[in-house]
């Protein structure tokens, strides 16, 4: 069941796609109520999985040193927040899940192109950075310390976002299965791969870790990466098809003001 407040950000949410209704049907109120990540859903997840990141990022600092980066432990929270956010929105889903009979058509969803560019230039981008100051610096231990978070972030993104993609659709009709589609472009941005490129700005911000003239280089890794996964976002949000979304607008007509003669 959605609450009041989970019906009017589904009523916004419908006239942002162009699709303004009064009411949504019984089911898309229930679909578009599995998009509110409510505090008290999330903060049991947000408890256990902070508690593993705190213990994991301090492991992770002894394995490596002074010499890691100081980022460890801005990536081990993302870890948690993206897990966390993932397993509440997927425990609605599953509820609903469990009242609707499977969509009969295909359930195989793709991230769009500049979603898989902003993954590429996170992952790929920030291990070519990383294998040039291990091997071109002094700065070793920095290097293969990034390394490895690149590679648990990447891991961490890629469970999110599988969850997503191999979910059952959750769809009755043309409509919620266009709905379904459009929460599932949304969804896929939990995977965040920015999420992998801001924490080293921090090493910048300090100048304690980066060899001289590198610094300008992970700005220039982590702003292009935010960028793309930006423009990413932005075209994912695009107009739902015409269909039958729920009860429509009432009509205004319009009120004739005008002075009236009446005759004798």
């Amino acid at each position: 069941m959605s609450t009041e407040a989970e019906r009017a950000m589904s009523l916004r949410w419908l006239a942002s796609r162009g699709r303004p209704v009064a009411a949504p049907t019984p089911f898309l109120d229930a679909l578009l109520a599995t998009r509110n990540v409510a505090i008290g859903r999330v903060l049991p997840w947000l408890l256990l999985f902070g508690a593993l990141a705190t213990a994991g990022s301090i492991g992770y600092h002894e394995l490596f040193g002074p010499g890691a980066t100081v980022g460890t432990p801005a990536y081990f929270a993302c870890f948690a927040i993206q897990l966390a956010i993932w397993l509440s929105a997927r425990s609605r889903q599953r509820a609903l899940a469990k009242q609707t009979r499977r969509w009969p058509g295909a359930t195989h969803e793709r991230p769009g192109g500049w979603f898989v560019a902003s993954a590429a230039l996170a992952y790929g981008g920030g291990a070519a950075l990383a294998l040039v100051l291990f091997f071109a610096t002094p700065a070793r231990t920095y290097a293969a310390s990034w390394l490895g978070l690149l590679l648990l972030s990447a891991l961490c993104s890629g469970c999110v976002l599988a969850g997503f993609l191999r979910a059952p659709v959750l769809a009755v009709d043309e409509p919620s299965l266009a709905v379904y589609r459009a929460l599932l472009a949304e969804n896929v941005h939990a995977a965040a791969p920015a999420l992998a490129a801001v924490p080293p700005i921090l090493d910048v911000a300090l100048g304690n870790r980066l060899p001289a003239g590198y610094g300008g280089w992970l700005v220039a890794y982590a702003a292009l990466v935010v960028a793309t996964e930006l423009v990413a976002y932005v075209r994912s949000r695009r107009p739902l098809p015409p269909g039958h979304y729920g009860d429509p607008l009432p009509v205004q007509t319009d009120v004739d003001w005008s002075p009236r003669s009446f005759g004798a």
